[in-house]
């Protein structure tokens, strides 16, 4: 598939492409949003829940193809696609539309493993018509599809509700269908030990409900070297916890409800969180 911005990558599903390439790329990017992230050229980030790797070439185009990129994925298939997408990168294939100079210096490291908040072995519910909605929680993935269906529903007007309801249901079950998948989860800290890395310039978490649980594995010796973190989560109750446990390590933070900015009739809990080091915007 070949992308707006002239990327031909390998993916999955065209439907959840789109609709990633428009959350991370696009005009109302939720990783460019009031520029709360800086990007720079030489930057080191980790890309935790990289799915086919999208977020990872946004970072890499945004450092001008000058960076070091560690993307974790912890579902083999869709690993898979990730490790494909990095080779082309690391290649040069998408120099060009990075903007990358000549002699611009990108690694990144596919890694097949999730982020957590030990190391272990679990059972993911892996979506595979809807990749990015898989998650270890089946709790979470039960209450992600109720809300799901409720907003859909809201944005058709035709209708009464209850019709409005079982007319999505059936995309919705499509999207929803899961299949169990053994996956490695590991610590931050012991990724940051294995690679000697020094510094993380960037930390984007979009793992699927384990936000607090990843931000639990990095110990204490190592949160002075991580300088921004940006991250997804579904439920406002988690949006308050992770900013408590950022702001207690000496971030400063913003937050916004993503999707209902974006869809005025969604019920939806989705924030997007943004931290930094107060130190270094001075």
């Amino acid at each position: 598939m070949t992308l707006p911005n002239g990327m031909r990558i390998q993916h999955w599903q065209k439907i959840e492409t789109d609709y990633l390439y428009k959350e991370i790329f696009g005009e109302d990017s939720v990783y460019a949003k009031g520029n709360f992230i800086a990007f720079r050229p030489g930057a080191v980030i980790v890309d935790a829940g990289a799915n086919i790797g999208l977020f990872t070439l946004f970072a890499a185009l945004r450092c001008r193809g000058e960076a070091e990129i560690f993307a974790f994925e912890p579902i083999p298939a869709t690993f898979s696609v990730l490790a494909a997408n990095a080779a082309a990168a690391r290649r040069g294939d998408f120099a060009a539309a990075m903007g990358a100079p000549a002699g611009a210096s990108l690694t990144i490291h596919a890694i097949n493993r999730g982020l957590s908040d030990t190391a272990d072995e679990v059972i993911f519910q892996h979506h595979p018509n809807f990749t990015m909605w898989s998650t270890q929680d089946a709790d979470f993935a039960r209450q992600r599809l109720d809300r799901f269906v409720a907003d859909v529903a809201g944005l058709v007007r035709f209708a009464p509700a209850a019709l409005r309801r079982a007319a999505v249901r059936p995309v919705v079950a499509w999207m929803g269908r899961t299949t169990k998948v053994a996956a490695s989860l590991v610590p931050l800290s012991s990724v940051i030990e294995e690679y000697r890395i020094e510094r993380i310039d960037v930390l984007k978490l979009d793992v699927e409900g384990a936000e607090v649980a990843a931000l639990q594995g990095i110990a204490p010796a190592h949160w002075d070297i991580v300088r921004q973190v940006v991250l997804e989560v579904e439920f406002f109750l988690t949006k308050d916890r992770v900013i408590e446990m950022l702001e207690a390590h000496g971030f400063e933070t913003y937050w916004y409800a993503s999707e209902r900015e974006r869809y005025s009739t969604a019920r939806s809990e989705v924030c997007m969180v943004y931290a930094w080091r107060g130190e270094d915007r001075r």
